[in-house]
């Protein structure tokens, strides 16, 4: 994967032809679809931070792979707040202080047709926030005021009872790792690799079986 030279602002999905089908009248797997319908639709949304869904999208995928995050890892990260798109109005909840559940919302989206190392560390992002508000105060300093409002509405910092748990979780290393990128790519203006790269991504890691699965 190579940077574009786009800036993530600047990026309009419509550009981009997201996937060569193997043939003319081989149809589109609906997770593929779902996604790019998605972000067609609501990717330009902004929830009270500096960047769109998509930017944040790409930028955080973008931080995964500069890292060398594994495959299954970047895919999650890129998609971990695909569940505040298909909320009717996450936006309104954040404001009336209510929890939109998105991690929820996307991970169950996900597990349809990806493995757990992708839909789990989706699920489990938002309590990562949480444990590393704990474990590492120093982080709440690195939060965004947005991000900093949804922590009490999320619970605030974990217990130390609930971070021993959180810490058995399968995939608590991965999720933590995700939750850093969430927090670092939230930038006015970054490269980041471009949308296509995440959906060709995204067909190489569904699991077989899964195209009639809507």
């Amino acid at each position: 994967m190579a940077l574009s030279h786009r800036t993530a602002i600047s990026v309009s999905i419509n550009q981009f032809v997201y996937l060569r089908k193997a043939s003319m009248n081989a149809p589109l797997h609906p997770a593929l679809a779902l996604i790019q319908a998605l972000f067609a639709d609501r990717g330009h949304l902004v929830y009270g931070e500096k960047v769109t869904q998509l930017d944040h999208a790409l930028q955080c995928g973008t931080l995964a792979a500069l890292e060398q995050a594994h495959p299954a890892l970047v895919l999650a990260t890129f998609l971990h707040d695909i569940g505040h798109m298909q909320h009717r109005d996450a936006a309104r909840a954040v404001e009336q202080g209510r929890d939109d559940a998105h991690e929820a919302l996307g991970a169950k989206l996900l597990a349809r047709w990806f493995g757990p190392e992708i839909s789990e560390p989706v699920r489990l992002h938002v309590e990562a926030k949480r444990y590393l508000c704990k474990v590492q105060p120093s982080y709440l300093d690195s939060l965004s005021p947005l991000s900093l409002r949804t922590l009490q509405i999320q619970g605030g910092p974990m217990t130390e009872e609930e971070a021993q748990t959180f810490e058995q979780q399968p995939f608590f290393e991965d999720a933590v790792r995700l939750r850093r990128w969430d927090e670092a790519g939230k930038k006015a203006q970054m490269r980041t690799l471009p949308f296509e790269e995440f959906m060709q991504l995204a067909a190489s890691q569904l699991m077989r079986g899964t195209f009639n699965r809507s």
